[in-house]
């Protein structure tokens, strides 16, 4: 039997007092356009980093210049005639005009958080949650597991999970030889950055890392959830407006981080006298200070997970949507910015979905869901579904409307459909594979054809 490792959780949130989150939202009563226009960035947040997904995973481990070759067009639509993707094993799994694992992983967050409403539980409620998801995918919206993750995969399936997970993400991290520092915790977090509007700064932060580590413990993956939901959080509530304070909240959770000993030291090690070292300083600037999407070098094979790529990702878009519309004298449609932006982080290649989620996230509060283009909002598979998530998530915080809701079935952990037998989860991944042999058979047939079709062109031009 394995020794379960002392327990190294950060200070658990709570949830602060109706008085304190009543002061805290106060601001929404300052302008008639306060609330509508907080609305529609919440939604712009949420389906922009489902949109940034959905599209990432046009290029999703190919490299740049595979994607240019594959897409010169550098447009993609999820409505008629929808963008045909790139044809392998990998993109077969996946419904067309559909999301990842990614947004799987930040609607179980925010499903958890609908059911219960609780801070205090929700890292506990997000991991039992996850671990469902391993075997039985999304319920609610009976979608399978695609994509897990090396590091979750390896934290979540262990028979130890749900006693302590902050403990067997740590024991894994150390195993690892604390340095593993993927972005899988990044992205999904964002949820949270809607969550925090009504908390304090410290207290949004607290929230990120207790869920964030029920997976990934590593200091810099903590950092980057805390930036994100910092990032988000601050837009919503009109604190975050421009660059510099973009890069005040980026250095201050750099700080609060470094001065939390059980979050920049999570295995408590005595030999550690410097902790800003595990984050990575030089690292760090490199990437959140970045000034072109190429400086990044996304398709690295040997990195291409590495979170601070995924959050230098993430805040460069968010930097460029700033820059956009504070030039914006009508030169460029407002619907355009988002997708021009995320078009070209996209075609970068590398990790793209995930990156394509955590920016989406961002650039999406900051623009909103009206300026999100129509050609891919509109065929987002699912989107009826995420919006009604979404309105319980604003009356849930206290936005509009009551904080009390209505239960729904299917944000319950078995999606109220209940948990699938052994019986049902071995003929739903038969058919699965069946699926995917007939794709991989028509790609090959259609190559072919192309191949022959070549052949004949050539031999053509040979006899002229």
């Amino acid at each position: 039997m394995e020794d379960h490792p002392k327990p190294v959780n950060p200070p658990m949130p709570t949830l602060p007092p109706t008085d304190s989150q009543n002061e805290l939202l106060s601001f929404l009563s300052t302008h008639p356009f306060i609330k509508p226009t907080l609305i529609d960035k919440i939604h712009g947040c949420i389906i922009g980093s489902a949109l940034g997904d959905a599209i990432g995973l046009y290029t999703e481990f190919l490299n740049k210049e595979i994607s240019g070759k594959t897409y010169p067009g550098r447009k993609f639509s999820l409505v008629d005639p929808v963008t045909e993707w790139y044809q392998d094993h990998h993109r077969n799994k996946f419904d067309p005009c559909a999301w990842t694992d990614d947004t799987d992983h930040a609607l179980l967050l925010l499903l958890a958080y609908l059911s219960s409403q609780n801070l205090t539980t929700l890292p506990q409620d997000f991991a039992s949650r996850l671990s469902i998801w391993i075997e039985q995918g999304l319920l609610a919206l009976g979608r399978p597991p695609c994509g897990i993750g090396r590091l979750v995969g390896g934290v979540v399936t262990r028979s130890d999970y749900l006693f302590d997970p902050v403990a067997r993400a740590t024991k894994e991290w150390v195993n690892a030889g604390r340095k593993v520092a993927p972005n899988g915790s990044l992205m999904r977090t964002h949820p949270i950055g809607v969550i925090g509007v009504g908390l304090h700064e410290e207290e949004a932060w607290r929230v990120a890392a207790g869920v964030g580590r029920t997976t990934h413990v590593d200091p810099r993956c903590t950092l980057a959830c805390c930036i994100s939901v910092g990032v988000i959080r601050g837009i919503l509530r009109g604190e975050v407006n421009d660059e510099n304070d973009l890069d005040a909240l980026m250095e201050r959770a750099f700080e609060w981080v470094c001065a939390q000993p059980n979050l920049a030291n999570p295995d408590s090690d005595p030999d550690i006298v410097d902790l800003s070292g595990r984050l990575h300083r030089e690292d760090f600037t490199r990437y959140v200070y970045a000034n072109r999407f190429e400086d990044l070098e996304l398709d690295d094979r040997d990195k291409i997970g590495y979170v601070y790529k995924c959050l230098g990702s993430a805040i460069l878009a968010l930097r460029l949507g700033m820059r956009a519309t504070r030039n914006q004298q009508g030169a460029l449609p407002p619907d355009s910015i988002f997708e021009d932006i995320m078009a070209d982080l996209i075609m970068e290649g590398g990790d793209a979905d995930t990156n394509g989620a955590a920016a989406g996230a961002l650039l999406g509060a900051w623009l909103g869901y009206s300026q999100l283009p129509p050609h891919w909002k509109n065929g987002l598979k699912h989107r009826d579904w995420l919006a009604n998530k979404i309105g319980r998530l604003i009356r849930a915080v206290g936005i509009e409307g009551s904080r009390a809701l209505e239960f729904e079935e299917d944000e319950a952990p078995d999606g109220g459909r209940g948990l699938m037998t052994r019986s049902e989860l071995e003929k739903r991944d038969q058919d699965m594979v069946y699926r995917l042999l007939e794709k991989d058979r028509l790609r090959r047939e259609e190559e072919e054809k192309a191949r022959k079709k070549e052949g004949r062109r050539i031999a053509g031009w040979l006899k002229r």
